[in-house]
């Protein structure tokens, strides 16, 4: 039996106390970098991109062309950040250490921040992640499925008076439905969304704007997918009779993209809320198509991404009453 990943070196390419060991210029170098990859960390100006700056005193920039001051955090996520970069670097790399995410009480402990800190910076994280499928196409072999979350209601204690919950009228408003598809039936890039309803408008509208139109569509017998057949083809699977037909006919890999947000709901979490679920989402799914590249290659990424991501209009000023809308997401239909 072969080694499971996480259990090989090539999981570990990057040690979290060789990071907390970095001296603060080693850092900075990592943020260059990650920002400027095509000029290997030389400086480009964010407002005109003009390759040729000039340095000025504490790490700031100035352009030739606008003349205009920025640094390496300008414009991004990161932007007005209070920590140093040897801080925010351990607090990537502790997050890509999660297999099933980090929760943001136990990152406050490890770095000594506090508890608005440790969340703030791991939510802005999971925005970075969550805008990487506004580009994602998926091809060859496609699942689709959903996952009913949140909304329990608890039965009460009396029999006599307790209700029927499968009902409409006596389920949750919170209860919604993690919308996914994924790719390959070794796994590849997957695709979540968050709705109020499995319904065939979601199911159509994310075929439509995330598969390619060659690609084999798999399904289960769910009524929400029973007109897919007019953009892709379709195979069903009916889970009532067996949940594997024939050689590979399943929905096993968006399956597995479910139990890990399972586990990360009951192991780590504990508690998502309806108004951020699909970036946590997002970011189970960004590590559901991470899951064979290293810690180090998941840090390197994820940084990239955060330092590519525009300031946050959701959570700068959060803790001033800047509270943005719930995340959900609602179709555009068929029209």
């Amino acid at each position: 039996m072969s080694e499971h990943f996480l259990l090989s070196r090539l999981a570990r390419d990057l040690l979290v106390t060789k990071v907390i060991r970095m001296s603060e210029d080693a850092s900075y170098n990592w943020f260059r970098r990650a920002r400027w990859p095509e000029t290997k960390g030389e400086p480009s100006c964010p407002h005109c991109g003009v390759t040729k700056c000039y340095e000025l005193t504490r790490r700031r920039f100035k352009c030739s062309g606008c003349r205009k001051e920025f640094t390496v955090t300008s414009g991004t996520i990161f932007a007005s950040r209070n920590l140093p970069f040897r801080q925010i670097l351990a607090i990537i790399a502790l997050s890509a250490n999660g297999a099933k995410g980090k929760a943001a009480l136990e990152l406050c402990r490890e770095i000594g921040v506090q508890y608005k800190t440790a969340w703030a910076n791991l939510m802005k994280l999971r925005e970075a992640l969550a805008a990487r499928r506004d580009d994602i196409v998926l091809e060859g072999e496609v699942e689709i499925d959903g996952l009913y979350a949140l909304g329990h209601v608890r039965p009460k204690n009396r029999k006599e008076d307790r209700v029927d919950r499968r009902r409409p009228e006596n389920q949750s408003p919170n209860r919604v439905v993690v919308m996914a598809a994924r790719e390959g039936r070794k796994g590849g890039k997957s695709v979540s969304r968050i709705t109020r309803s499995e319904n065939a408008d979601c199911a159509w509208d994310m075929v439509r704007q995330h598969v390619d139109p060659s690609a084999h569509v798999f399904a289960d017998e769910h009524a929400a997918y029973d007109d897919l057949g007019g953009l892709n083809k379709l195979t069903r699977v009916n889970h009532q009779v067996a949940y594997q037909h024939g050689k590979g006919i399943s929905t096993n890999q968006i399956e597995s993209l479910f139990s890990r947000v399972r586990r990360a709901y009951r192991g780590i979490h504990h508690r998502f809320s309806v108004k951020y679920l699909d970036w946590y989402i997002a970011e189970l799914s960004w590590r559901e198509d991470q899951r064979r590249v290293g810690n180090g290659g998941q840090t390197l990424e994820m940084l990239g991404r955060a330092l590519a991501h525009p300031t946050s209009r959701n959570l700068c000023g959060y803790w001033q009453g800047n509270r943005p809308p719930d995340l959900v997401w609602e179709p555009y239909g068929r029209g």
